[in-house]
């Protein structure tokens, strides 16, 4: 299992979830509603995702940002 997804006691699915919780989809349920189990973590008003799950939505690869830079100062000249 790749080390960004960690399933706790806590993942429930879609229909479950309250306000202020998670939706970062944590595992693959086919006798759930949707078929996927959600994190369900504590999400600030503004966010979707927790705190943990968001880092990883928002995460940008050095490489991608520095190509895409590049390709960009090429197109201006």
């Amino acid at each position: 299992m790749p080390d960004n997804i960690r399933l706790t006691s806590r993942d429930v699915p879609l229909i479950q979830l309250g306000l202020y919780q998670c939706r970062f989809p944590v595992s693959e349920d086919p006798s759930v509603p949707g078929g996927y189990r959600f994190c369900a973590g504590p999400t600030s008003p503004d966010r979707v995702y927790c705190d943990h799950h968001h880092s990883i939505v928002t995460a940008v690869e050095p490489r991608r940002a520095r190509s895409g830079f590049h390709l960009a100062q090429r197109r201006a000249a």
